[in-house]
C-alpha cells in the first residue's frame, strides 16, 4: 500500500520520539512505501509560528501574504493573537485552528496554509494514498487540558476516512491525565472516529483496559510498543567507548573528548515527563541534586545525566551544582540507546528511554510520570515490583531509589539477562505489526 504516515517525531528534540518514530516507520516500510509524512511540529503542542484567525478567508490570508512588509506583519500578527489568545502547553487557544469540530478544523486547516507553508504536509488531498497510519506514540492523554496533538490526529484520521482511505491508529498509549479526573469531552469527541478506523493498536495492558472500557466497538489490538523492534539494532556489534565521537553540540565540553569512557561501569540519571516538574523549577532542581549526591556518596560508580527531551533542561544546572558529566537531547539516537543499553542502572521517569535501556538489559529504578506509562512498562518488562517513586522526590524517596538502584546492580547478569530476554521477545511481537497493515 501508498502510506502517508502522521506522527513522525524525529525532528523533536525528545529521545522517545525519535527514536519511535523511527522504529514504527521501519515497520511500516517493510512491505509498504511511505509517500508522505506529516511530522509532529505542527501536530503536537507547539502553534507558535501559525497564523491562524477564525475570521479570515481563504482570500484575507491571500491579501496579507502579497503585502509588501508581510514577513513583519507575520511577526506582529504572531504576537497579537498571542496576547489575546489565552493559552497553555496543551490547550487550544482561538488562534489555532483545531476545535473539537472535525470539519470546521479540516476547512480552517486548507484555507490557512496560504499563509503558512509549513502546514502544507496536513493537507490530505495532495496525496496520492491507500492508508493512513498514525503514530500513536503516548498522544492520547485525557487530561482536564485537552491535549492538542490527540485532536489533530483525530481530524486526519477522520479525513481520511471521509477520503475513503484505510486508516491504521497504532503504538498507541490511552491513559488519564496523572493524578488528573478524566476528560470525558475529549473521550466523546474522538470516540466515533477511533471506533471507525480499520486498526486500533495499543501497547501495553491498562491502555488496553481503557480503549475496552471507553472505546468498545473499535477493533482494538495490543502489541509492544514500536521501539522494541529496535533489539537488534541496540544488540550489534558496535559499541560507544567514548563521548569524542558522539555527544552532540551541546554537551562538547573539553571533558567530552578526554573523561568520558562507558567501558567503565556507570550509572544514568533523566527527569520525567510529569507537567509537576516545571512547577517549582528550584525545589525540582534541588531534588535532583540530593538524588545525585546520594547515589554518589553510596555508590563507586561513575553517573552521566542523560536529558532526553527538552523538558529536562533544568538538570544542566543539576550538572553544573554536582559536578555531574551530561549526556544532551542532541547526541545522536542510536549512540544514546548504546549508552542507556549499557549501563548498570537507569534511574527515570521517560518511558522511552527506559526501553532503550531495556534492549540492553539495563534495570531501571522507576518515578511516575505524565500518565500511567512507566508501571505499564514494568508489567510488559514482569518486573517483580512495580515501582513509581515521586517524580520530584524527597529525600526518603531518593534513598529508597538508590536502594533499588543498588539492588539491581547487585543482581548483576542474571537480572541484565531476565529483562534483555524479555526485551528480545517484545522484539519479534512488534515487529509483527507489519502483518496487520493490509
Amino acid at each position: 500500500m501508498k502510506i502517508v504516515y502522521v506522527g513522525d517525531n524525529r525532528n523533536r528534540d525528545n529521545f522517545g520520539c525519535r527514536a519511535t518514530s523511527t522504529a514504527l516507520s521501519q515497520i511500516i516500510s517493510k512491505n509498504h512505501t511511505i509517500v508522505g509524512r506529516i511530522y509532529g511540529h505542527y501536530t503536537n503542542g507547539d502553534v507558535k509560528d501559525i497564523i491562524f484567525n477564525k475570521h479570515f478567508s481563504e482570500k484575507t490570508y491571500k491579501k496579507l501574504i502579497a503585502l509588501k512588509h508581510w514577513s513583519f506583519i507575520r511577526e506582529c500578527l504572531i504576537l497579537w493573537f498571542r496576547l489575546c489568545g489565552m493559552r497553555s502547553r496543551f490547550s487550544l487557544p482561538s488562534y489555532d485552528f483545531i476545535s473539537y469540530d472535525w470539519d470546521k478544523s479540516i476547512n480552517n486547516l486548507k484555507k490557512c496554509i496560504v499563509a503558512n507553508p509549513v502546514l502544507k504536509e496536513c493537507d490530505l488531498e495532495q496525496y496520492d494514498f491507500e492508508a493512513l497510519v498514525v503514530n500513536g506514540e503516548g498522544s492520547f492523554i485525557f487530561s482536564q487540558t485537552p491535549w492538542r496533538e490527540a485532536l489533530v490526529e483525530t481530524m486526519l484520521m477522520y479525513w481520511a476516512l471521509k477520503l475513503g482511505k484505510k486508516v491504521y491508529f497504532m503504538n498507541a498509549m490511552f491513559s488519564a491525565g496523572s493524578g488528573e479526573p478524566i476528560n470525558m469531552k475529549t473521550i466523546d469527541s474522538v470516540k466515533e472516529v477511533l471506533e471507525s478506523v480499520d486498526y486500533l493498536g495499543v501497547r501495553e495492558y491498562r491502555s488496553l483496559e481503557f480503549a475496552k472500557k471507553y472505546f468498545p466497538n473499535a477493533n482494538i489490538h495490543l502489541y509492544p510498543d514500536a521501539l522494541f523492534s529496535w533489539y537488534e539494532t541496540v544488540n550489534d556489534n558496535f559499541t560507544v567507548e567514548n563521548g569524542k565521537y558522539f555527544i552532540g553540540y551541546s554537551g562538547a565540553f573539553d571533558e567530552t573528548y578526554t573523561d568520558y569512557c562507558f567501558d567503565k561501569k556507570y550509572v544514568c540519571v533523566s527527569g520525567s515527563s510529569s507537567r509537576r516538574m516545571g512547577i517549582d523549577r528550584e525545589k525540582t532542581i534541588d531534588c535532583y541534586c540530593d538524588l545525585i549526591c546520594e547515589i554518589k556518596k553510596r555508590c563507586d560508580l561513575e553517573i552521566y545525566i542523560v536529558i532526553p527531551c527538552s523538558g529536562d533542561d533544568f538538570l544542566k544546572t543539576v550538572a553544573q551544582r554536582t559536578q555531574t558529566k551530561i549526556i544532551p537531547v542532541d547526541t545522536p539516537i542510536l549512540a544514546a540507546a548504546k549508552i542507556l543499553s549499557q549501563a548498570e542502572c537507569y534511574i527515570t521517569g521517560r518511558y522511552h528511554p527506559a526501553i532503550l535501556a531495556s534492549l540492553g538489559g539495563t534495570p531501571c529504578v522507576f518515578m511516575g510520570s505524565n500518565s500511567h506509562k512507566n508501571s505499564s512498562l514494568q508489567e510488559i518488562l514482569e518486573y517483580e515490583k512495580i515501582t513509581s517513586y515521586n517524580e520530584i522526590p524527597e529525600h526518603e524517596d531518593v534513598v529508597r531509589m538508590v536502594d533499588d538502584c543498588l539492588e539491581f546492580i547487585k543482581k548483576g547478569s542474571s537480572l541484565r539477562n531476565k529483562i534483555k530476554n524479555k526485551a528480545s521477545e517484545l522484539s519479534e511481537l512488534a515487529i509483527g505489526m507489519k502483518d496487520e497493515l493490509r
